[in-house]
């Protein structure tokens, strides 16, 4: 069940993502080369028509919150959405995206789901849809491991390896402000 963020973490969140995100959307090509190498050492699954590939969260720098980004492709022909997330490391997970207000500001939202067009991917990024989990018992390191279930509206049920990785990786760092205008 997604829940929302204590107010103390959705604020230690949003600073973070002040600090690291973007706002704007990335073409899925310049994705996939900031993600190269490291493609082979991201969580990948799927289920039915659905592919998720490239996993992998960017280890926190708040030790009680961290961000899941990963790509998520559809073979269908009808469009799905990402309905409800749940994670092996808490039991607060949720769907979120960031949005750039008019003043310029990040701002994170959870949002009831995330769509997938039918023929098509979505990226979760930084910057844009994301997953984040929250009330981290304990502190996640490089080399960890978070396990993600996606449940989707065909009903699908998608779980996948994330492993824990530096921010360096790319992906939500420097890299992902290519193309950002």
């Amino acid at each position: 069940m997604r829940r929302r963020l204590p107010g103390a973490v959705a604020a230690a969140t949003a600073a973070l993502l002040a600090v690291t995100a973007c706002g704007g959307t990335e073409e899925p090509a310049a994705s996939e080369a900031a993600v190269g190498s490291h493609e082979t050492e991201r969580g990948t699954a799927g289920a039915g028509d659905l592919r998720i590939s490239g996993a992998w969260m960017p280890e926190p720098a708040n030790p009680e919150v961290g961000a899941v980004y990963l790509r998520v492709e559809n073979g269908a022909e009808a469009d799905d959405a990402i309905t409800e997330v749940a994670a092996d490391a808490s039991d607060d997970a949720g769907l979120y995206t960031t949005e750039t207000t008019d003043s310029g500001a990040s701002m994170m939202r959870a949002v009831e789901e995330i769509p997938v067009p039918g023929g098509g991917a979505t990226e979760l990024m930084a910057g844009g849809y994301h997953v984040m989990v929250g009330d981290l018992p304990e502190p996640l390191e490089v080399g960890d491991e978070v396990t993600l279930t996606l449940t989707f509206a065909s009903e699908h049920e998608v779980e996948v390896a994330v492993p824990v990785q530096p921010m360096t990786a790319g992906d939500g760092g420097e890299d992902a402000h290519e193309g950002h205008h």
